[in-house]
């Protein structure tokens, strides 16, 4: 790993505190009473469990890893068929 200075590192640290806070702020609709520390959003994730955010998984579609797998494994199960039939 290469070393980094400390200002760059600061500088990670604050941009990730910011793209939270935004988060937070317009989506979330967060004021500023009840917003976290800044510096515990320096860690972990935000997460969201709205409907809307996990639409995919919500409504079981499936993703396109999952798809392209399926597909191969179909192929392969035909041609296996086709083969065992051509005999």
């Amino acid at each position: 790993m290469k070393n980094r200075s400390k200002a760059y590192i600061r500088h990670q640290r604050e941009r990730i505190i910011r793209k939270k806070w935004a988060i937070l702020k317009n989506v979330f609709l967060l004021e500023s009473n009840y917003m976290p520390v800044r510096g515990k959003l320096s860690k972990g994730k935000i997460h969201c469990s709205c409907r809307m955010c996990r639409y995919e998984q919500y409504h079981s579609i499936p993703k396109a890893k999952h798809k392209a797998k399926l597909k191969a494994m179909k192929e392969e199960i035909d041609d296996y068929v086709y083969f065992l039939l051509s005999y």
